[in-house]
Protein backbone atom coordinates (compact mmCIF):
# COMPACT_ATOMS: atom_id res chain seq x y z
CA UNK A 1 0.00 0.00 0.00
CA UNK A 2 1.45 3.52 -0.91
CA UNK A 3 -0.66 5.72 1.81
CA UNK A 4 -3.85 5.71 -0.39
CA UNK A 5 -6.99 4.66 1.31
CA UNK A 6 -7.76 0.93 1.79
CA UNK A 7 -10.97 -0.02 0.07
CA UNK A 8 -13.24 -3.86 0.55
CA UNK A 9 -14.04 -5.63 -2.41
CA UNK A 10 -17.02 -8.13 -2.68
CA UNK A 11 -15.42 -10.81 -4.90
CA UNK A 12 -18.08 -13.26 -5.99
CA UNK A 13 -16.97 -16.70 -7.54
CA UNK A 14 -19.08 -18.99 -9.64
CA UNK A 15 -18.51 -22.87 -10.61
CA UNK A 16 -14.82 -23.80 -10.95
CA UNK A 17 -13.95 -20.66 -9.56
CA UNK A 18 -15.81 -21.20 -6.42
CA UNK A 19 -13.77 -24.58 -6.14
CA UNK A 20 -10.08 -22.77 -6.01
CA UNK A 21 -11.38 -19.77 -3.91
CA UNK A 22 -13.16 -22.42 -1.76
CA UNK A 23 -16.12 -19.86 -1.21
CA UNK A 24 -18.79 -18.37 -3.55
CA UNK A 25 -17.76 -15.30 -1.22
CA UNK A 26 -14.69 -13.38 -0.20
CA UNK A 27 -13.80 -10.05 0.77
CA UNK A 28 -10.95 -8.42 -0.83
CA UNK A 29 -8.82 -5.55 0.61
CA UNK A 30 -6.54 -3.78 -1.57
CA UNK A 31 -5.67 0.17 -2.65
CA UNK A 32 -8.27 2.62 -3.52
CA UNK A 33 -8.56 3.00 -6.97
CA UNK A 34 -6.71 0.18 -8.08
CA UNK A 35 -8.08 -1.56 -10.87
CA UNK A 36 -9.53 -5.38 -12.09
CA UNK A 37 -6.23 -5.86 -13.56
CA UNK A 38 -4.92 -5.44 -10.09
CA UNK A 39 -7.52 -7.63 -8.21
CA UNK A 40 -6.98 -10.35 -10.28
CA UNK A 41 -3.47 -10.52 -10.59
CA UNK A 42 -4.01 -10.46 -5.98
CA UNK A 43 -6.40 -13.53 -5.92
CA UNK A 44 -4.08 -15.20 -8.63
CA UNK A 45 -0.77 -14.56 -6.20
CA UNK A 46 -3.46 -15.91 -3.27
CA UNK A 47 -5.12 -18.50 -4.55
CA UNK A 48 -2.00 -20.10 -7.13
CA UNK A 49 -1.73 -21.59 -10.44
CA UNK A 50 -5.42 -23.24 -10.51
CA UNK A 51 -6.98 -19.65 -10.09
CA UNK A 52 -4.70 -18.14 -12.83
CA UNK A 53 -5.43 -20.97 -15.05
CA UNK A 54 -8.88 -20.78 -15.69
CA UNK A 55 -8.74 -17.10 -15.18
CA UNK A 56 -5.53 -15.27 -17.17
CA UNK A 57 -4.37 -16.38 -20.57
CA UNK A 58 -1.05 -14.88 -18.99
CA UNK A 59 -0.53 -12.21 -16.12
CA UNK A 60 -2.27 -9.42 -17.50
CA UNK A 61 -5.01 -10.94 -19.88
CA UNK A 62 -8.51 -12.35 -19.22
CA UNK A 63 -9.53 -15.44 -20.68
CA UNK A 64 -11.52 -15.04 -23.33
CA UNK A 65 -14.60 -17.70 -21.55
CA UNK A 66 -14.66 -16.16 -18.41
CA UNK A 67 -16.81 -13.16 -17.67
CA UNK A 68 -16.09 -10.60 -14.91
CA UNK A 69 -18.25 -8.27 -13.55
CA UNK A 70 -18.58 -4.85 -11.92
CA UNK A 71 -21.66 -4.21 -9.50
CA UNK A 72 -23.61 -6.20 -12.43
CA UNK A 73 -21.71 -4.65 -15.48
CA UNK A 74 -19.51 -6.51 -17.34
CA UNK A 75 -15.98 -5.07 -17.27
CA UNK A 76 -16.18 -5.36 -21.36
CA UNK A 77 -18.94 -2.60 -21.43
CA UNK A 78 -16.94 -0.68 -18.55
CA UNK A 79 -13.32 -0.58 -19.40
CA UNK A 80 -11.83 -3.58 -19.62
CA UNK A 81 -9.27 -4.58 -17.66
CA UNK A 82 -8.36 -1.36 -16.56
CA UNK A 83 -11.94 -0.76 -14.98
CA UNK A 84 -11.52 1.41 -11.70
CA UNK A 85 -12.69 -0.53 -8.26
CA UNK A 86 -14.31 2.16 -5.51
CA UNK A 87 -15.00 0.27 -2.01
CA UNK A 88 -18.04 -1.85 -1.29
CA UNK A 89 -17.88 -2.44 -5.07
CA UNK A 90 -19.22 -6.68 -6.15
CA UNK A 91 -16.79 -8.07 -8.37
CA UNK A 92 -18.32 -11.51 -10.35
CA UNK A 93 -16.18 -13.99 -11.70
CA UNK A 94 -18.28 -16.41 -13.91
CA UNK A 95 -16.45 -19.13 -15.53
CA UNK A 96 -17.98 -20.80 -18.95
CA UNK A 97 -20.80 -23.11 -17.69
CA UNK A 98 -22.02 -25.70 -19.32
CA UNK A 99 -24.35 -28.54 -18.61
CA UNK A 100 -28.27 -29.77 -19.57
CA UNK A 101 -28.85 -32.84 -21.85
CA UNK A 102 -29.39 -33.19 -25.66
Amino acid sequence: MDGTSEMKIIVRAFATIREVLGTDRAEISFDEGDSVRTLLKTLAKKFGSAFQKQVLVDEDTLSPNVKVLVNGVDIEYLNGMETKLKDGDEVAIIPPVAGGRL
